[in-house]
């Protein structure tokens, strides 16, 4: 297994917009009620994302890029290279921001899209008996993509969990802690929106890649929502849904999603198709 390669985790542009494709307009009317959005719906999206966000496709850390340090306690003779193993408690601390436009490198007009970014970054190692075994990460990206007086759209994610290998392959592991990702839409010119904030907690996770593509196979995460669906910002303001529940991980990348106070599905964590149970 490779080790994990850090300059990877700081990719913003592939996948930062959560539950929106990039650069598309938005076309939500202003309208006078305000419809609902169904639980197979939400289901999917919230399985979905929480599954991209641990695999690194919106930015952040890849936990199936592995673990494995490049470096060994090595001897030649009875001599040590190395007494004990350099990577253990070695730390990243780091951040960048990031910004272009669409006709770049050509002047800046105030027709182009702005693209605007910024990464903060805080990666630990974890050892046992002088091997690394592990890492905690802390870190949190943000994106925002602006075209004139069209949309305006803002993403981030942040990552706030431990990871340990638990066979010796570097092929499975254990995941534990917080992860929260949050996106808002917004029309400027039909003055409409949306917005989706959204916490996981994440308990006993167990995650193979012997595959080649993570599967989460075990664990329990829970979730709180807080969502507006698309709204007018010239009406009365509107209330929120709040969703709470859990999402148990089954393996071959299917998982149970349960909505409070028992709406039940299967869901596709790779296609994301919701059947009810």
């Amino acid at each position: 297994m490779k080790p994990l390669n850090f300059i990877r985790t700081l990719v913003l542009l592939s996948a930062f917009v959560l539950f929106y494709t990039a650069c598309k307009k938005n076309t939500v009317k202003p309208a006078a009620a305000t419809p609902a959005v169904s639980n197979e719906t939400i289901s999917s999206k919230l399985a979905v994302t929480l599954y991209k966000s641990v695999t690194g496709q919106y930015g952040g850390v890849d936990v199936t890029k592995g673990i494995k340090s490049p470096f060994n306690v090595k001897t030649t003779g009875n001599k040590k290279i190395f007494s004990t193993n350099p990577l253990c408690g070695f730390t990243i601390d780091t951040g960048y921001t990031y910004a272009t436009y669409s006709g770049y490198p050509a002047p800046q007009n105030p027709f182009d899209t702005t693209y605007t970014g910024s990464v903060s970054m805080l990666f630990k190692y974890t050892c046992s008996n002088g091997y690394v075994d592990g890492y905690k990460v802390d870190d949190s990206v943000s994106y925002r993509v602006r075209d004139y007086a069209t949309f305006n759209d803002f993403s981030a994610i942040g990552q706030h969990y431990t990871v340990r290998a638990l066979d010796q392959t570097y092929k499975l592991v254990s995941m534990d802690g917080l992860l929260n990702s949050s996106v808002y839409n917004s029309g400027l010119f039909n003055e409409s929106g949306t917005s989706l904030v959204a916490s996981y907690s994440l308990a006993g996770l167990k995650v193979s890649f012997v595959s080649g593509t993570a599967d989460i196979t075990e664990g329990i995460a829970t979730f709180h929502i807080v969502y507006y669906p698309p709204h007018s910002f010239v009406l009365p303001p509107i209330q929120p849904t709040i969703y709470d529940g859990s999402i148990q991980f089954l393996g071959n990348h299917k998982a149970k999603l349960t909505i409070n106070p028992g709406h039940v599905f299967l869901v596709d964590l790779t296609t994301g198709v919701v059947t009810p149970v």
